[in-house]
């Protein structure tokens, strides 16, 4: 009876080890993520190189995403999912040798570190969404367990990563950088778990075609709603940090100073510690992670569009909670209400990244040969949103501080919910 059960129980093992590897870089990404943009504030660097320097992570994601799948079908998941944490690990280190150099080297060689950061999430996400998808095949109950968990761990790991980079960077202060490279190699370690073939199945002779993949009707008529919606996370993951930690109090240059001055009613810029700004960071992303939580619920009871466009007005009503909350003045004390309803939007909005996981998996599982290309895909899409969200945010905050940030996710929004609309009338029933 036992050698029946020891498949079942060492692909489970195996589940867990990618789960849990997820959540652990993700929680280094959004580590380095937080540690980076506070230390772009304390030398001075202007907010639109900020938002440029952040979102060069996404350049090397979406062009390596589709490679790397294409790479995983060829040769399995297990060697690309070992090679993601250390990539990040040496763009770690290489973000901490920067603290020794000028700041005319230190920007290309920090633009040059979030490169391998992309390249690192290129390698790791496509073989280890491929391996979930492989390993959950047999069962639907356990597919919709994994997703759920998988995006529970993407963004727990976010939250507990907001955590980690901001206690990091207080403490240890630009040597928490060789702290986080030590993190990463225990998300290898983890990884080491994961088999590279599953028990009693059989490994199946693949030939990918990415592009033929990318050419899937299903697959865009989505995309630019998944964009949009990336490209509003983008915004805020690349930004918020360095907006709430200003130093309007000393500013560093003569831009930060004209940037404070021009903000100064604006109660989300400047002023706020490293630690306070790694706590708001996580509980943002612990919004998510709880939201995400009750959708994995919700989600088989309803069409994926209409999640979908119940997400893009949690958006609208976070941009105008974060109005309230921004210009709120800072004697009247903390808005509790305003804090609790914006928490509720957060709740709704994160229905959107597991409905359009959904329309993935169920691609792929149209497309069992080509898993890792179609997992590319949704590198690829994430990477575009977060890149343009990421960029066009630094532009924004350089002109209006967070007012420019809730603009432009405002605009995202918007733009996210008509193209929800179009796709719905194509969407299969």
């Amino acid at each position: 009876m036992s050698g029946r059960h020891t498949p079942v129980r060492a692909t489970m093992h195996a589940l867990w080890a990618g789960i849990v590897g997820t959540g652990l870089i993700r929680a280094g990404g959004a580590a380095i993520g937080l540690m980076l943009q506070l230390y772009e504030a304390r030398i001075g660097i202007p907010p639109q190189f900020v938002g440029l320097i952040g979102v060069a992570f996404y350049l090397t994601e979406l062009s390596g995403a589709p490679i790397f799948g294409a790479l995983v079908d060829r040769r399995g998941w297990r060697p690309f999912m070992l090679l993601g944490p250390v990539l990040a690990a040496v763009a770690v280190l290489l973000t901490w040798l920067t603290t020794a150099l000028t700041l005319t080297v230190a920007l290309p060689l920090l633009f040059i570190t979030r490169l391998l950061e992309g390249l690192a999430v290129a390698s790791n996400t496509p073989a280890t969404l491929s391996f979930l998808s492989a390993a959950s095949i047999a069962a639907p109950d356990l597919r919709a367990r994994t997703t759920g968990y998988f995006q529970i761990a993407v963004i727990g790991g976010t939250a507990a990563g907001g955590v980690l980079g901001g206690l990091l960077y207080s403490q240890f202060d630009v040597n928490g950088f060789i702290a986080l490279a030590a993190f990463y190699l225990l998300c290898w370690v983890v990884f080491l778990r994961v088999p590279g073939a599953l028990p009693g199945q059989p490994t199946p002779e693949t030939h990918p075609n990415p592009v033929a993949v990318l050419r899937q009707p299903a697959l865009w008529a989505f995309a630019p709603a998944w964009i949009a919606v990336n490209a509003v996370l983008g915004v805020w993951l690349n930004n918020l940090a360095n907006q709430l930690t200003l130093a309007c109090a000393t500013p560093p240059t003569a831009q930060i100073a004209a940037l404070c001055a021009e903000t100064s009613g604006q109660r989300l810029v400047g002023g706020s510690s490293a630690a306070a700004a790694g706590m708001i960071f996580a509980g943002f992303a612990l919004a998510f992670s709880v939201g995400m939580l009750l959708w994995t619920r919700i989600l088989p009871r309803m069409r994926p569009s209409l999640a979908m466009l119940l997400a893009a007005g949690g958006g609208l009503l976070a941009c105008a909670l974060i109005v309230l909350i921004n210009h709120q003045p800072t004697a009247a004390g903390p808005p509790i209400l305003a804090l609790v309803a914006l928490v509720a939007a957060l709740l709704i909005l994160s229905g959107f990244t597991p409905a359009a996981l959904s329309v993935l998996m169920d691609l792929a599982e149209h497309n069992a040969a080509n898993r890792g290309t179609v997992m590319g895909a949704y590198s690829v899409l994430l990477g575009v949103g977060q890149f343009i969200g990421g960029a066009i945010g630094g532009v924004f905050a350089a002109a209006s501080g967070v007012d420019g940030l809730i603009l432009l996710t405002l605009i995202f929004t918007v733009i996210a919910g008509f193209f929800v609309l179009i796709y719905r009338q194509m969407e299969p029933l």
